[in-house]
């Protein structure tokens, strides 16, 4: 916990060592603050994307740049800093930063490298079309290679089991999802970062939603 917070919170902590004008100083705090909510979002589950591998990587970067900028638009502002104005504080917060960009880079190989156990997909995976519902989510176990949970599909309008499925056929692949083994549905459960694979067994009102770092994709 206490790491995460420091790799949450070190680009706002940074600039309050860098920040020279109000207006600046705000408007990076602001920026920094919308970079650092993303993060928490994807933490606590506000929001699904495939880019989270993407976006906890490179929070750093993005953060740097957005210093970087704070740092030259207050340079035209101001000037150039004096040789005074490089004391302790705002040469550790320049390391910082650039420790802090490193260790990015540095998930961002490890993602390559470990991320690929199974996993239990978020129901928010599994987009839904107009008059469909979960009405019952279970499971969230594990097996060999692959985690899995369970959803019951409901309909608004009370349409049979078979045309339920085929709605929800209908919508994942148009969703991005892609004819797979024994008749499932996968698709990348990351971007460029995370390489797993989620899986859905659709099966009239009964949905297997699966997650493992399936290599081959194809039917």
């Amino acid at each position: 916990m206490a790491l995460e917070l420091v790799y949450l919170l070190l680009p706002p902590a940074c600039w309050a060592f860098l920040v020279r004008t109000r207006i600046v100083g705000a408007a990076v705090f602001a920026v920094l603050a919308g970079l650092a909510l993303a993060l928490v979002g994807l933490e606590e589950d506000w929001y699904f994307t495939r880019a989270t591998a993407e976006i906890e990587t490179g929070y750093p970067v993005a953060a740097g740049l957005v210093l970087l900028a704070g740092v030259l638009a207050e340079q035209r502002l101001r000037g150039p800093r004096t040789g005074k104005d490089y004391d302790h504080p705002v040469a550790g917060s320049a390391v910082a930063v650039t420790a802090h960009v490193l260790v990015g880079a540095g998930i961002a190989f490890a993602y390559q490298l470990l991320a690929h156990d199974a996993f239990v997909p978020s129901r928010a995976e599994l987009s839904l079309p107009p008059g469909l519902t979960a009405t019952a989510v279970t499971g969230g176990s594990c097996g060999s290679d692959f985690c899995s949970r369970t959803l019951t599909i409901g309909s608004d309008t009370g349409l049979p089991a078979d045309e339920v499925e085929a709605r929800l056929r209908a919508a994942l692949a148009a969703d991005g999802w892609t004819p797979g083994r024994d008749g499932a549905l996968v698709r990348p459960h990351g971007w460029l970062v995370d390489g797993r694979v989620s899986q859905v067994h659709v099966t009239g009102r009964t949905v297997e939603l699966s997650g493992s770092e399936l290599a081959d994709r194809g039917p």
